[in-house]
């Protein structure tokens, strides 16, 4: 679509406050069309912005100034390190536009910006030693249990989909995480481009590391299944005409993460499972929805189990306290499930570490029925 070249600097600025939430996608729209721009073209903008910033094929082209112009300022705007997902989306564009037996041709000038800022994204670095090597699986942790959505959806699926893993026990706690992330030094989710990954490279050096290959084992499998169950993750199953065998390295970490020393150990299934639980109960906004929906309910806030009322025993420092408990267990959520207030269950500290307690979780009802006996 081709605009005015003194439009395209206002076209980026509104697509990219639309996807960061500073103006309605109709409110963006609305601008583009003040501007002098048809109400199909602001739309394609603001979509395009989007599908780039997610990594997701588009099929309605921007022009090659407007599309130069984009990658210049996500450059600007994010870094090098956030070029990959562009990348990745103007590629599939291009993949798809000339695969079209109408257009016959191919994308010369779309080739070349791709080219261009593919320059610029950091060459994958293979670790050298332990350390990195227990960085990355730190890292990893972290998008599975604080990460965003989307960088929780991401990590999900490399252990999902990964078929060499790293099998590590902290404690007694086993836990696991995939040889394509854990090889490539500092890593971090959307670093590289995936075409500039290989597994074998990054299970050589953890072999050279770990001095030893990843071997398949029946026993470590049925753990890295419970695992991924525990964290809301359905892993492929053996067998069948996509048959895959996973295979693992053992490693013995002396000491956990000092994310996880502050965790309780209240949950049986391990720290990652109780991490990604009380990550998910501090999601203020879904907790302050479900704290408002239940003052205009009840006109205060208690525990629904006991009745403690934080606000009649301490005066005003207890005004409108009380903790939120997410009554579907981790388990249960896929990687991208969005808690909804109704979910949140208004509960004291006691009433809250007893719901935690027992497996299959206690329900509000049965946790009043034992505090009656």
């Amino acid at each position: 679509m081709k605009i005015p070249s003194q439009l395209i600097p206002r076209a980026y600025d509104i697509s990219k406050k639309v996807y960061e939430s500073e103006l309605t996608l109709s409110d963006g729209t609305f601008q583009l069309i003040g501007k002098g721009m048809n109400k199909s073209s602001a739309r394609d903008y603001i979509y395009d912005f989007r599908y780039l910033m997610q990594g997701k094929k588009f099929t309605r082209t921007l022009n090659t100034d407007s599309m130069e112009y984009f990658f210049a300022n996500l450059l600007k705007d994010y870094g090098r390190t956030q070029l990959a997902k562009p990348l990745s989306a103007l590629i599939q564009h291009i993949e798809y536009y000339e695969g079209q037996q109408k257009h016959k041709t191919t994308m010369h000038q779309m080739r070349a910006i791709h080219k261009k800022y593919s320059e610029q994204v950091s060459t994958p670095i293979l670790i050298a030693n332990l350390d990195q090597l227990t960085q990355n699986i730190g890292t990893i942790e972290n998008y599975l249990t604080e990460g965003s959505d989307e960088e929780r959806l991401e990590a999900s699926l490399l252990i999902k989909r990964g078929t060499c893993f790293v099998a590590y026990k902290v404690g007694e706690e086993l836990r696991f995480a995939p040889s394509r992330f854990l090889g490539y030094e500092s890593n971090k989710l959307f670093k590289h481009l995936t075409t500039d990954i290989d597994g074998r490279e990054t299970n050589k050096v953890i072999n050279a590391i770990l001095k030893s290959k990843p071997l398949s084992d029946d026993t470590i499998e049925k753990k890295y299944l419970e695992y991924c169950i525990g964290i809301g993750i359905k892993p492929q199953l053996k067998g069948g005409a996509y048959a895959i065998t996973r295979k693992y390295w053992l490693l013995n970490l002396e000491h956990d993460f000092l994310r996880n020393i502050a965790e309780t150990g209240e949950f049986p299934e391990g720290k990652i499972v109780e991490r990604t639980h009380k990550t998910r109960e501090r999601n203020s906004k879904v907790i302050e929805l479900a704290k408002r929906n239940f003052k205009k309910l009840h006109g205060k806030l208690f525990c629904q189990v006991c009745k403690f009322d934080f606000h009649h025993t301490y005066g005003n420092v207890g005004k409108d306290f009380i903790e939120g408990h997410h009554t579907i267990a981790v388990s249960e959520m896929p990687p991208d499930y969005k808690t909804k207030p109704e979910e949140i269950a208004m509960l004291c500290a006691n009433c809250h570490r007893m719901a935690h307690k027992k497996r299959p979780w206690l329900t509000m009802d049965q946790l009043t029925k034992l505090l009656k006996k």
